[in-house]
């Protein structure tokens, strides 16, 4: 796939759009989508997201203006995620194919899930909807949520409570029904339960590096000799830490985790008074079967602001919780409903991912906007990215409130 610049003007940034992406490839979708439809008279495409919002894919906002048979026009808009070009970034879809699981992901996994809870009288919405194109490469095609009210948080800022309680019910609604999907019908394919980080490699490349990068820079961190031993012990078990929650048990609540649900693939629809209606999730492309402490932690770690992340982590596990067993009891759950101590006792046992969020993950997040935060700078050898994270004063902060928590909770250890 050759790639060309996009020169709109109103793009937030250059951006090089896929050569296949013509107005006859969304022809038959405008068919359907528009009545009476005539021909398309022009397709326009730029950035979706500002530089430093997003690392794993190339996100598209598509327009398109079409013409009906009383030649009036219209305008549709879709989301389209394409793959970067880099040599690095075509190694990873050598290895899986992240694009072919979000787009099974959002016509079967998802609406499969809603359909569970429409059969039970409750209309439950998880995300865009998605569509299927004749493209000649990676792809994932979704509806443009602005238009309805949607949008995403200030991930510098993190969430507040609000925020964070809607978030969680929905997270419990989503591990309720694939509990139950396969507790009736059997586990989902592999590559829904495989996740991202099962590969050595790139565990390598976002974890650990993270971590040990961490290490040359935490001597800056206020009370950092409290902990600094512990640190230096836990950095050394990163693998160790994945072989754990990669591993699921049998015996443990488990359930399809989303994988990577930071804020930026959070999204809320407010109405006029900027009053808050519901919550969606986005990029659903490394999804993972086992325990509900990889979303839990991932979420409550990365996302939050820092006025609630310590201070209401018990409260919004217990409030977790009564969603999950609500929703469980809803949807005819026929095991042993999970006890707000078990889920305490799965946070207790792989409360390492909880450190390994916070030396990775979180930094990415509360980075400043910048034309570095590239993929290709995750993934290289030099340290000079991953230097702007770790003395990031934003990030700082946080950390000084988070690792003396973990260390009081074993985290370290």
């Amino acid at each position: 796939m050759s790639p060309k610049k996009n020169s709109n003007e109103d793009a937030q940034r250059d951006v090089l759009v896929p050569d296949w992406v013509k107005p006859g490839v969304f022809e038959d979708l405008l068919k359907k989508q528009v009545p009476d439809f005539k021909e398309t008279k022009a397709l326009r495409a730029r950035a979706a997201l500002s530089a430093g919002e997003n690392y794993a894919t190339v996100m598209l906002r598509v327009e398109l203006d079409v013409e009906t048979k009383d030649n009036s026009m219209q305008t549709r808009a879709f989301m389209l995620k394409a793959p970067h070009q880099s040599e690095a970034y075509r190694q990873i879809l050598e290895e899986r194919d992240i694009f072919e699981i979000e787009r099974g992901m959002y016509l079967e996994v998802v609406p499969e899930m809603e359909q569970m809870y429409h059969k039970v009288g409750v209309e439950v919405k998880f995300g865009a909807e998605a569509y299927e194109i004749p493209a000649s490469d990676y792809y994932v095609l979704l509806e443009d949520l602005r238009p309805r009210g949607f949008r995403n948080a200030d991930r510098l800022r993190g969430l507040d409570q609000t925020h964070t309680e809607s978030v969680l019910r929905k997270f419990a609604q989503w591990h309720a029904a694939s509990a139950v999907r396969v507790n009736t019908k059997g586990p989902y394919d592999d590559k829904y339960t495989m996740g991202f980080f099962k590969n050595k490699h790139f565990a390598d490349v976002f974890l650990n590096r993270s971590v040990q990068t961490l290490k040359q820079y935490v001597h800056n961190y206020e009370g950092h000799e409290t902990y600094i031993n512990d640190l230096k012990k836990v950095s050394k078990k990163v693998y160790e830490i994945m072989d754990i929650l990669n591993d699921p048990k049998p015996d443990e609540f488990n359930a399809l985790n989303h994988g990577d649900g930071w804020s930026n693939n959070i999204m809320f629809q407010y109405n006029d008074e900027n009053e808050l209606l519901n919550t969606y999730f986005v990029d659903l492309q490394v999804p993972k079967w086992g325990t509900v402490a990889q979303d839990l932690y991932y979420f409550l770690i990365s996302s939050t602001s820092l006025d609630v992340k310590v201070s209401k982590f018990d409260y919004f596990i217990w409030f977790y919780h009564s969603e999950l067993v609500k929703h469980l009891t809803l949807l005819n759950y026929s095991n042993p409903l999970p006890t707000l101590r078990s889920i305490h006792d799965a946070l207790n046992k792989y409360s390492g991912w909880a450190f390994i969020c916070s030396a990775s993950i979180l930094g990415f997040v509360l980075l400043d906007p910048s034309d570095d935060a590239s993929l290709d700078n995750v993934m290289a050898e030099d340290a000079s990215f991953k230097k702007s994270i770790f003395t990031n004063p934003r990030y700082r902060k946080h950390m000084e409130v988070l690792l003396p928590w973990l260390k009081h909770r074993g985290a370290l250890e």
